[in-house]
């Protein structure tokens, strides 16, 4: 297939600098757009050696050509790889859980007219046949170390029920060993590593696009324990790719998982031959107690029968000692607020005593001058009811006057309307 370029250079750019303006800029996979256009810039990133790893490690070992490849990219982020086997012909899925890195490599497909390359968005957890079908090529890439367990068995057991030739699983894996968990039986052996704290929100979870999408730890098995997990999955071979080479970081490594089917001895045709096809759990035979070591056995809490005891849970212990030790501080806090306030009431206290002190004289003087007042009240009173009785006394005598000279005048009227003669001389 031959990419179909943008009109112009600047149009590309103009396209790219809007997709990065509303879904954030590109941050792993530096991809040529064309014209001499880059999502990041024309520099080498680091992605770019993963790429060429990969396809030059498919290239040797699938079954079909490249341009005849199914090829399904789990966890695809930025579509680096998805599109590099696209440039190549291979028809292409890419599964990715976040919208925005999905929308990048969305623009670098479109951009590159890449109809055989598609991205959904999806939980790489839930990738199965049912929805995705059936594929030559699974790639597992920088995913495997972000989930936690037992998702990580899960995820191999979707991928062989997919897959059809091989799967190509890079990641980290533990070197030292703290935990253990069973999955249908069986012990898997690694350690767990944060990935969001406990509080996260689903949006700040959703920013850190390098980071699990929701879990809060991840879990990395040791390398016995992934081979383990890859061959019980139902890959019939698993092996480490030495050549071609990749950037190591030293506890990462890409796994070569091949189906097939087990085929009998001819050559030796007895029973019991190779039964057990497991690595052992652990990194030694040896007994998990001279494992472990020393301090372990001879501290009772942690002796083998509790090598239950995960790192999480240590982590869940030193997050409520934490916890602890911020609630006594507020505590002492509170005591120190409240001696405070015991202080200040003291004061106070001894400023109303004072103020009492100060009272008493001027009280007795008070009390003093109100029984003054009361008995000249009371004086008072006795002046104002004699000169009462005595107005009241002086009324009625001018009541009986009135009353009197009222009858006189009556007395005179009367006399004076009768005629001359018949007046009485007085």
């Amino acid at each position: 297939m031959t990419p179909q370029a943008p009109a112009t250079r600047d149009d590309l750019i103009r396209r790219r600098d809007a997709v990065a303006a509303e879904h954030g800029p590109w941050v792993g996979h530096n991809i040529h757009l064309g014209q001499g256009v880059y999502t990041i810039g024309d520099r080498v990133v680091g992605a770019e050696n993963t790429a060429k790893h990969l396809l030059d490690l498919v290239g040797a070992i699938a079954r079909k050509p490249l341009d005849r490849l199914r090829i399904l990219d789990l966890g695809c982020s930025e579509g680096l790889y998805a599109i590099e086997f696209g440039l190549h012909g291979a028809e292409v899925v890419g599964v990715e859980g976040r919208a925005a890195p999905l929308a990048r490599a969305r623009f670098a497909q479109e951009a590159l007219g890449l109809d055989r390359v598609r991205f959904e968005q999806g939980d790489a957890r839930e990738a199965t046949a049912d929805r995705f079908g059936r594929f030559d090529v699974i790639l597992n890439c920088g995913l495997l170390y972000h989930l936690d367990a037992p998702d990580v068995l899960r995820v191999f057991e979707n991928m062989a029920g997919m897959c059809d030739d091989l799967a190509i699983v890079e990641t980290h894996y533990a070197q030292t060993v703290t935990e253990r968990f069973e999955y249908k039986g069986e012990e898997y052996f690694g350690i767990s590593r944060r990935e969001h704290e406990d509080g996260a929100d689903p949006t700040t979870r959703e920013k850190r696009e390098w980071a699990s999408l929701d879990n809060a730890y991840s879990f990395w098995m040791s390398k016995p324990s992934l081979v383990n997990a890859l061959a019980r999955s139902g890959f019939a071979a698993v092996t480490e790719c030495l050549y071609p080479a990749i950037l190591s970081y030293g506890d990462r490594e890409t796994f070569i998982a091949r189906m097939g089917e087990p085929r009998a001895l001819r050559a030796v045709p007895l029973p019991g031959i190779f039964e057990d096809r497991f690595l052992p759990a652990i990194d030694s035979r040896r007994p998990l107690s001279s494992w472990v070591g020393q301090d372990h056995v001879d501290n009772p809490a942690t002796t083998p029968q509790y090598f239950d005891t995960t790192s999480r849970d240590l982590d869940v212990m030193r997050r409520r000692l934490d916890t602890v030790d911020r609630r006594f501080d507020a505590v002492d806090d509170r005591l120190a607020a409240v001696e405070g306030g015991v202080r200040a009431l003291d004061g106070r206290v001894a400023a109303i005593e004072r103020r009492l002190d100060e009272a008493v004289p001027e009280l007795a003087r008070l009390s003093h001058e109100t029984a003054r007042v009361a008995a000249y009240s009371e004086s008072l009173q006795g002046s104002v009811n004699d000169w009462l009785k005595g107005i009241w006394t002086a009324l009625n005598a001018s009541t009986v006057e009135l009353g009197r000279a009222r009858e006189e005048i009556e007395r005179i009227r009367a006399q004076q309307r009768r005629p001359w003669f018949l007046r009485r001389p007085r």
